[in-house]
């Protein structure tokens, strides 16, 4: 039978399909066992679930049955997202409800710009290591070296299957010190690409996944030198803003977001740059908790079955001079958002209560993360100190000399009841393997199973 699919869907599917069909795990109990994969925060659960009860109760009225607002998206969480910005995000010029369009999440926000500002078979520069998408099952060791490294890439579904957009990875060559090579990485890729004028925007994420640092300000207006150099956009995920750690290194830079460094002229200086080219995206899927609101059915239509559950939150994008590519986003991603996560999101944003929940996500998270850092130092097992984000990014196969190795290491973990994101598709330093994201924002009595379990795979494997 005929499945009538546009030349456009079976491309897609052709392309992107395979990879995920290779995935095949090893024999383990997906119920029981402890997932630090993936880059949910759970830590302030209790508090969200009883705002979210008393939101529904005194709040919801039978408007949230209506359809979505249209122009941009619900008026009232705009102003709410504008305030929390201005007050939080620190921007050169007040940010505005109509710079703001409502997405279903950021990946909704990132797949939708991208495609406003790309054509068909376009590229965009992402920085190494870069996000990857946590799939329900790992792929075989048999098939670890047939994946290409964009196959297992986060960005590549929100990319590819609409927009049919490139990525082209700048990867560093070391995780010390990575910012410093953020825009020599980038300018060598550039520089190497047989296609220049197809190269339409630069994509990264501050602060950093999987590396929880953040980009300092010079390395910031560096890449918005480049960008507007080679008259680039810059798409900037600000998705873990303030998730903040106490006791971070003296070393590592605070959080500047992009807002802040958009002045065309600026006294201060170091760049002038278009700031129409300078695009910020923001959820609140990774501060607040909230990855399990769906508002869309389908998040790719033509991949449903590679939809994760820690995207496809309420999410936003702010461009502050471009009203054309504002009225494009609120066009694509009119129906997208939903009324009640609009609801929900707004009270808590407007909430007299909030600078004390902050306070408190900080609070746990640190407490979380010590825990995790004392584990591993027990272990010696080197990772990037984090001073913001969900997890943190150590070399936890220290002996790992390849893929294969690398691959049976995380592989006999997840069996012994410990799921981690193992670095194969963060596209970070060649060469360099045994490495792996691990999550600590859980709640302490998880978390502590979590490394009872690692601690005895790790005795065994002395």
């Amino acid at each position: 039978m005929e499945s009538g699919l546009s030349s456009r869907a079976d491309r897609t599917l052709k392309e992107l399909l395979p990879a995920f069909a290779a995935a095949a795990p090893p024999k383990h109990n997906p119920t029981t066992a402890v997932d630090l994969s993936t880059a949910q925060n759970e830590v302030l659960r209790p508090e969200l679930l009883e705002f979210f009860k008393s939101t529904v109760e005194d709040k919801a009225t039978s408007e949230v049955f209506a359809l979505p607002a249209s122009n941009g998206g619900d008026p009232k969480l705009r102003e709410a997202l504008a305030s929390f910005f201005n007050t939080y995000f620190h921007p050169i010029h007040p940010v505005k409800p109509e710079h703001i369009a409502l997405t279903a999440g950021a990946c909704d926000a990132i797949e939708n710009v991208i495609h406003a500002v790309c054509d068909d078979g376009d590229s965009v520069l992402v920085p190494g290591p870069s996000w990857r998408k946590s799939h329900a099952t790992p792929p075989s060791l048999e098939n670890i070296m047939k994946l290409r490294p964009e196959d297992t890439d986060g960005f590549t579904p929100m990319l590819k299957a609409r927009a049919n957009v490139n990525i082209i990875v700048a990867q560093p060559p070391t995780y010390a010190n990575f910012d410093n090579y953020l825009v020599p990485s980038l300018q060598a890729v550039y520089d190497f690409s047989a296609d220049k004028s197809r190269i339409k925007a630069v994509l990264l994420c501050n602060p950093h996944n999987p590396l929880s640092r953040c980009y300092p300000k010079k390395a910031l207006l560096e890449v918005m030198e480049f960008c507007q150099e080679h008259g680039l956009h810059l798409i900037i995920d600000e998705i873990y803003a303030l998730t903040d750690l106490n006791n971070a290194p003296d070393s590592a830079p605070n959080f500047v977001s992009a807002l802040s460094l958009t002045e065309p002229l600026r006294r201060e200086g170091a760049v002038k740059v278009d700031p129409s080219r300078v695009h910020v995206v923001w959820s609140a899927s990774k501060l607040f908790g909230m990855s399990g609101f769906r508002v869309v059915s389908l998040f790719h239509p033509v991949l449903p079955t590679i939809t994760d559950s820690s995207v496809s939150t309420q999410g936003c994008i702010i461009s502050q001079q471009n009203q054309p590519l504002i009225s494009a986003l609120s066009l694509l991603t009119t129906s997208h958002v939903n009324t009640v996560a609009s609801l929900y999101l707004a009270s808590l944003l407007t909430w007299p209560q909030l600078p004390t929940l902050l306070k408190l996500n900080t609070e746990r998270l640190t407490s979380s993360y010590r825990l995790l850092a004392t584990f591993l130092r027990k272990w010696d097992v080197d990772f990037v100190t984090p001073s913001h984000g969900l997890f943190l990014f150590a070399k936890l196969a220290r002996h790992a000399r390849s893929a294969g190795e690398e691959k049976l290491f995380f592989d006999a973990l997840l069996r012994s009841g410990v799921k981690v994101a193992d670095a194969s598709g963060f596209r970070g330093v060649e060469g360099d393997f045994g490495w792996a994201r691990i999550r600590f924002s859980v709640s302490e009595e998880g978390l502590r199973e979590g490394l009872g379990r690692m601690e005895v795979f790790l005795e065994e494997r002395k």
